[in-house]
């Protein structure tokens, strides 16, 4: 989205937890006209540049535009401070991270939220997710406050958030970015007004001091791609649910246990290698919901939505779990997810895909045990038959932890030949469903 406006927006996030009861050398320039080297340049800039600048941050929420002005600061390879400027009410909130824990302190409540790096990337150095769900297009170059820099637009295949980058053509580093949602337009913009770069700030500056008299909050939802949801369940002590149905190109990223004093929460994540989607949940009545928000429905049960501008939430319960979905996609997508895990469809959409793609129902049931929803393991068994390999390596290559490269390896063809196999192989699962149903 990338990560960097994760970090900036994850404060917000941070606030409605504790609101429900919770106590979260430059190197050379591309060639223009190379897309992929462009988008690597960027990916790999923050661990080679050092800068500082002001940043302005402009957020769509409740249908209300709200700006934001930070100091941003970032020292090789991976320690970033952002200051909040203005305005008055956000004045003060501080993120501090060194690459290893990040720090959000929020002075209208005096707290410190202490939680694992947001400087972890989505695409795992390779590009291979992205262009499976996303259509990537160079627009050419423009100026952005005096610097050259490439613009590149990343346009969803399914439903979802839009993406326009400037990357500064002599550092990699993301001078703008636009966001736009289909319904609501630009939801996100975030622009540096000023930047300076080959500067030299000591690390000291990069760790956090508590201020005096501040609680703490540990938030660490561990992340781990080998813990199931099945591992997670017996670890909190309650069956964890597994949507059943998310935007087409999403896949199973991990999930992790979160323990705040006596509460329990499991946390499972899902990215389709830009976008983000975290599903928590607890054992009903454990938390409290929160007292702002806009009071929705879904599948006729009551639920609560918290609109943040880029985040949006979802708070509902049900068979027992108190359900908090957070992403980036449209509202209605999100509410379209939540119908799904109300459906209680799981036999049926089971034995739907056993029957089209001709997988035995033992193997459907082992991957939702892993987390994996049905359009997934539709995905990942196409492509195993297509490409004559086994599913868990299929698995591993659509949830990006296998590069094309080295899949090609594997099989023994050349990269662009796997490239069309797989666009086939997608093609068919996609045609193939189970999807999506619009809200």
């Amino acid at each position: 989205m990338g990560v960097r406006a994760a970090a900036v927006l994850a404060p917000a996030l941070l606030v409605v937890l504790v609101a429900m009861g919770t106590t979260l050398a430059a190197p050379a320039p591309p060639a223009p006209g190379s897309v992929d080297r462009v988008l690597q340049l960027a990916l790999d800039a923050p661990r080679v540049i050092d800068y500082e600048g002001t940043k302005i941050i402009t957020v769509l929420r409740n249908g209300r535009t709200e700006t934001v002005t930070a100091a941003e600061f970032h020292k090789r390879p991976n320690m970033t401070r952002l200051e909040y400027l203005s305005p008055e009410d956000v004045a003060g909130r501080l993120i501090v991270d060194d690459g290893a824990t990040s720090w959000h302190y929020e002075p209208r409540l005096n707290t410190a939220f202490e939680g694992p790096t947001m400087n972890t990337g989505l695409l795992r150095g390779d590009l291979s997710l992205l262009h499976r769900n996303y259509r990537v297009t160079e627009l050419g170059t423009e100026e952005v406050i005096g610097r050259q820099a490439y613009v590149v637009l990343l346009t969803p295949n399914g439903p979802g958030v839009s993406r326009e980058l400037w990357i500064d053509q002599a550092t990699g580093t993301v001078l703008r970015t636009e966001e736009r949602d289909p319904s609501r337009g630009v939801v996100l913009t975030t622009y540096f007004s000023r930047i300076s770069f080959s500067l030299n700030l000591p690390a000291a500056y990069f760790r956090f001091r508590l201020p005096a008299g501040a609680r703490v909050l540990h938030l660490f939802p561990t992340v781990d791609e080998a813990a199931t949801p099945e591992v997670l369940g017996r670890q909190a002590g309650f069956t964890v649910l597994v949507p059943p149905v998310l935007p087409e190109g999403y896949t199973f990223s991990g999930g992790g246990i979160s323990r705040f004093g006596s509460l329990t929460s499991v946390n499972l994540q899902y990215s389709d290698g830009d976008s983000l989607m975290s599903l928590f949940e607890a054992p009903a009545g454990s938390i409290g919901a929160p007292a702002f928000g806009q009071d929705v429905r879904v599948g006729g049960r009551p639920a609560r939505f918290v609109d943040l501008g880029y985040f949006r939430v979802l708070i509902w319960d049900q068979r027992g779990l108190h359900l908090t979905a957070v992403g980036t996609m449209p509202t209605e997508t999100l509410l379209a997810i939540a119908g799904q895990l109300l459906s209680a469809q799981e036999q049926a959409l089971a034995h739907s895909v056993s029957q089209q793609v001709a997988v035995d129902p033992g193997t459907v049931n082992r991957l939702r045990r892993e987390g994996l929803t049905f359009p997934e393991i539709t995905r990942a068994v196409v492509l195993s038959q297509r490409l004559g390999i086994d599913v868990p390596t299929a698995v591993r290559f659509l949830q990006g932890r296998l590069s094309t490269a080295q899949l090609a390896h594997t099989v023994g063809v050349s990269p662009a030949a796997l490239q069309r196999g797989v666009r086939e192989a997608l093609e068919q699962a996609s045609s193939v469903g189970p999807h999506l149903p619009a809200h």
